[in-house]
């Protein structure tokens, strides 16, 4: 049990979040396997149809999770978080994984680069992470890599954005949600809507984000007021919260099978309500009565949370792999899917979360011992030639 200006809480209900987490990594799991093998789940199939939308749900969990400590600081009123430390955990937490997969990627479709010049300008765009601001580089690598670049954006703003939301956090997220719909809007009235990539850009998503540091900054302030807020009320609450996000992923499927061409254009104009839906999802959920809070929180969606970064950088290629090796959809997704959890567990705890633990100095010291004794060795080695 933890306490909040004296107010006893359970594990402070976290926890729901990382069940969010595995909801979201799920839905967009699913979404590839329905797109990749074809197979669906009869009546349920549509979740799968829709489960892209499991994107915005992540970029609503980063917005929660990035804005967080500075909620508890604000209410607390202590010192804000050094921006530096946030940056060198998302640094540790990001980029690691992230270029291994890249680097594996790349290996094995070296092929579909027109030249050793796009190669490395492909390469480049997605390690500084402007993939997604080109056409040509969005996608082209392995699919679901845009969405980094996206988070990575986002983070480059956050710093800035975070000093005015720190002062009123509700009318921070109407202005982040009143560009964002401008954006949406003029996209929309130029036609553009029906791009997968104009749709995609962060101007397009950050209502997202913002959407979360907002629910953050309401998570802190009903924490502190606990005893006021009514469990029956907020499981309520939290009940029609999930049959709206359901009957939206049943909205959204119908909406694309209908006319696949315009299912961009839909989601655009619909994406507004994204947020709102997840915010108060969210945090009806946090204070709903324990029954709800452990079904969202499931040891099984807490573990795909865990994994969830790797397995959304690997489930896509490994499906892609799997299927032109066997051909068979039955079996691309009864192979596939262990096999990708594989891949994600090893990547989970043997790079992630080790390098999460390690201190940032230590393995920069590291990294500078190691290059200065491979300098020196190299000047060894060049005097020795010399003299012989």
């Amino acid at each position: 049990m933890g306490k909040h200006n004296g107010v006893s809480l359970p594990r402070e209900r976290l926890d729901v979040l990382d069940g969010l987490r595995g909801c979201a990594v799920l839905l967009v799991v699913w979404y590839h396997v329905w797109l990749v093998s074809g197979q669906g789940a009869g009546p349920l199939t549509f979740i799968a149809q829709a489960g892209y939308l499991g994107v915005d749900l992540f970029f609503f969990i980063s917005g929660f999770c990035l804005y967080y400590p500075y909620a508890r600081a604000a209410l607390g009123g202590t010192a804000t978080p050094d921006i530096g430390h946030f940056f060198e955990r998302r640094a540790m937490k990001i980029i690691p994984s992230y270029v291994i997969a890249l680097a594996a990627f790349a290996i094995v479709y070296r092929a579909q680069f027109a030249s050793p010049g796009d190669a490395v300008w492909q390469l480049l765009a997605h390690l500084t992470f402007i993939h997604p601001l080109d056409k040509t580089t969005f996608g082209s690598i392995s699919g679901p890599l845009w969405t980094i670049g996206i988070e990575v954006q986002f983070y480059v703003l956050f710093p800035f954005i975070v000093i005015g939301f720190v002062r009123s956090p509700v009318l921070g997220y109407l202005a982040l949600a009143l560009g964002a719909e401008a954006y949406r809007y003029t996209i929309g009235a130029l036609g553009l809507d029906t791009s997968f990539w104009w749709i995609n850009q962060l101007p397009a998503v950050i209502d997202l984000f913002a959407a979360g540091m907002l629910g953050a900054h309401a998570f802190v302030v009903l924490r502190a007021r606990a005893h006021a807020v009514d469990p029956a009320r907020a499981t309520l609450v939290a009940i029609g919260a999930w049959c709206c996000a359901l009957a939206g992923l049943g909205y959204a499927s119908v909406a694309g099978s209908a006319d696949p061409t315009m299912a961009h254009a839909w989601f655009n104009a619909h994406r507004i309500a994204i947020g709102p839906l997840c915010l108060i999802l969210a945090v009806s959920t946090f204070f709903a009565v324990p029954r709800l809070r452990s079904v969202v929180a499931a040891r099984a969606l807490v573990f795909f949370s865990t994994i969830s970064y790797n397995l959304y950088l690997w489930h896509l290629e490994v499906m892609v792999w799997v299927h032109n090796a066997v051909g068979s959809p039955f079996w691309t997704l009864v192979l596939s899917l262990p096999c990708a959890i594989g891949i994600a567990l090893f990547f989970t705890y043997a790079v992630e979360r080790p390098l999460l633990r390690t201190n940032v100095e230590t393995v920069a010291r590291a990294v500078r011992v190691r290059i200065a004794a491979a300098w020196w060795s190299g000047q060894e080695r060049l005097a020795y030639r010399q003299r012989g």
